[in-house]
C-alpha cells in the first residue's frame, strides 16, 4: 500500500480518537517514505498524542531537518515544551513558527494563548493583533483572542475582541459563540441587563444553543433572580432535551435553593448518563447524594471523579469529610493533605484537615492550619469560631471573644453550640458573650 493512503488512514483514525491504530499506519507509512517530513510529522503527532514526548520530539526534529521553513513540526516542538512546562522552549517554538510561515493563523493563536496562561495578557493581545491587523476578518481568532481575555479577567477588552468578531462572522456557529461570549463579558462587567438581552438575543437566533441558556441561567442566580434562573434552565432543558449539561446546572441550581432534592437526584443521575466522562457532571451529582444523606452514594461518585482527575481537591476534601465523619481519621488526613496539595489556600479544606488535630487534642497544630485558614478567609466564620473554642480551653478568654465576635460578624449563627460547649462555661455570665448569643439569634445588633 502506498504511503499517502496508509497516512490518510492514519489520519482518519486519529479523528477517531484510535490513537493507537493511527500510529501504527503512520510508522507503516513511514516505512514506505522514511524521508518524507509529512509522515514524521504524523507520527510525531500521534506520539505526542499519547504522551510518548521525547520520540515525538526526535520526529519534529527530523521533519524540520527535511524541511525547515515548515512550520507544523516547530508548532509540535512547542506542544512538546509546553508538556514539559518549558516556557521560554515555547515561546521560542512559537515565534519561530509564526517566521517560517506569517500566514499560519494556528501559531498566533497557540502563542496568544499561551501568553495567557503565562498571566502576560498584554503580550497576548500583541499576539492576536500581530494577526488581526493583516486579517481584520478572520472572526476565529478574534474570538480566541477574546477567550484569552477573559480567562485573563480583562472582561473589558474580551468584549472588544467579541464585537470585532460579530462584525465579521458568517459561519452560524461563530456567530451563536461570539455572541454568547459577548454576553458572558457584559455579565461579567456588571452590566446585568444587557447580559441578558444579549443571551436572550442568542436564544432567538439559536434556540437549541444549550451553552447559552445555561448560562443566562447562571448569570440571573448570579444576580439572585432565583426563579428566573430556574425558568430559564427549564425552558433551556425543554430547547435543548439531550443537554447533559442544561441537566447539570439545574440539578446544581435545585441544590444551591435547597429544593426539590429528589428533583435534582434524578438530573444528576441523567447528566451522567449523557456525558459520563464530564467530572462536572460527577461531582455535582456527588453532592446532591451528599445532600440527600447518602454518604456511600457520594463516596463512591467522588471516587470515580478521582479516577478521571486523581488530583481533584474538591473530590479529596469530600472525601476526607466523609471518612472523618466516619472516625477513620487517617484515611481522612490523606485526604485532606492531597487536596491541600492541588489548592493549599482553600479555607474549608484547612478548617477540616485542623478539626482532626482539635479533636485528638493537638490544639497547637490544629491552630496553626486554622491561623492559615483564617489568613486566607478573613470572613471564614468556621475557623474563627474553632480559634475562639481553642482560646476558650486554653483559659485565653478575652482572645476568644475576639475571635467570636470576628465570627459571628462573619455570620456564625450556632447558637446551641456556643451555649453548650464546656469550654464556654465560664462566659456564660459575661456580658460581651451574652450580647454575641443574641447576635447570633438576630435579637442583637
Amino acid at each position: 500500500m502506498e504511503h499517502e493512503e496508509l497516512l490518510k488512514q492514519g489520519e482518519t483514525l486519529a479523528e477517531e480518537g484510535l490513537l493507537e491504530e493511527a500510529l501504527t499506519r503512520f510508522e507503516q507509512a513511514l516505512q514506505n517514505a522514511p524521508e518524507d517530513p509529512e509522515v514524521l510529522e504524523a507520527v510525531g503527532r500521534a506520539l505526542l498524542n499519547l504522551g510518548r514526548l521525547e520520540e515525538a520530539e526526535a520526529c519534529y526534529l527530523d521533519a524540520l531537518e527535511l524541511d525547515p521553513g515548515w512550520a507544523a513540526p516547530r508548532m509540535g516542538l512547542a506542544l512538546v515544551s509546553i508538556r514539559r512546562d518549558e516556557p521560554f522552549k515555547t515561546v521560542h517554538h512559537l515565534e519561530r513558527a509564526v517566521e517560517a510561515d506569517p500566514e499560519y493563523p494556528e501559531a498566533y493563536v497557540e502563542l496568544g494563548r499561551y501568553y495567557g496562561m503565562m498571566g502576560e495578557p498584554a503580550l497576548a493581545k500583541a499576539t492576536f493583533e500581530r494577526w488581526t491587523k493583516n486579517h481584520p476578518d478572520d472572526a476565529d481568532v478574534l474570538i480566541n483572542a477574546g477567550l484569552t481575555s477573559f480567562d485573563a479577567a480583562d472582561y473589558a477588552q474580551a468584549l472588544v475582541f467579541f464585537e470585532e468578531a460579530l462584525s465579521v462572522a458568517d459561519d452560524p456557529e461563530q456567530v451563536s459563540g461570539a455572541r454568547t461570549f459577548r454576553a458572558n463579558s457584559l455579565d461579567m462587567l456588571g452590566r446585568y441587563k444587557e447580559a441578558v438581552a444579549a443571551y436572550g438575543e442568542v436564544i432567538r437566533e439559536s434556540s437549541d444553543w444549550w451553552e447559552a441558556h445555561a448560562n443566562l441561567g447562571i448569570c440571573q442566580a448570579r444576580n439572585e433572580h432565583y426563579e428566573e434562573a430556574e425558568a430559564t434552565f427549564r425552558r433551556g432543558l425543554a430547547a435543548c432535551p439531550g443537554s447533559p449539561e442544561i441537566r447539570d446546572e439545574l440539578a446544581a441550581h435545585l441544590l444551591a435553593e435547597k429544593r426539590n432534592l429528589p428533583e435534582a437526584l434524578s438530573l444528576a443521575e441523567e447528566a451522567v448518563a449523557l456525558g459520563r466522562d464530564e467530572i462536572r457532571h460527577l461531582q455535582t451529582l456527588a453532592e446532591v447524594r451528599l445532600a440527600s444523606s447518602d454518604d456511600e452514594g457520594a463516596e463512591e461518585t467522588f471516587k470515580e471523579v478521582l479516577a478521571l482527575d486523581p488530583e481533584n481537591p474538591d473530590a479529596h476534601l469530600e472525601l476526607g469529610i466523609i471518612c472523618d465523619r466516619r472516625g477513620e481519621s487517617a484515611e481522612a488526613e490523606e485526604h485532606f493533605m492531597e487536596s491541600l496539595k492541588s489548592d493549599p489556600s482553600n479555607p474549608r479544606a484547612l478548617y477540616s484537615y485542623a478539626s482532626i488535630y482539635y479533636a485528638s487534642g493537638d490544639l497547637e497544630t490544629a491552630e496553626e492550619i486554622l491561623v492559615r485558614a483564617v489568613s486566607s478567609d478573613s470572613s471564614y466564620s468556621p475557623a474563627l469560631s474553632a480559634l475562639a473554642s481553642i482560646r476558650a480551653r486554653r483559659g485565653e478568654y478575652a482572645a476568644s471573644l475576639n475571635y467570636l465576635e470576628r465570627a459571628v460578624e462573619a455570620g456564625e449563627r450556632d447558637i446551641q453550640h456556643f451555649e453548650a460547649a464546656i469550654e464556654f462555661i465560664p462566659l456564660r455570665q459575661d456580658p460581651r458573650f451574652r450580647t454575641l448569643l443574641l447576635k447570633m439569634n438576630g435579637e442583637g445588633s
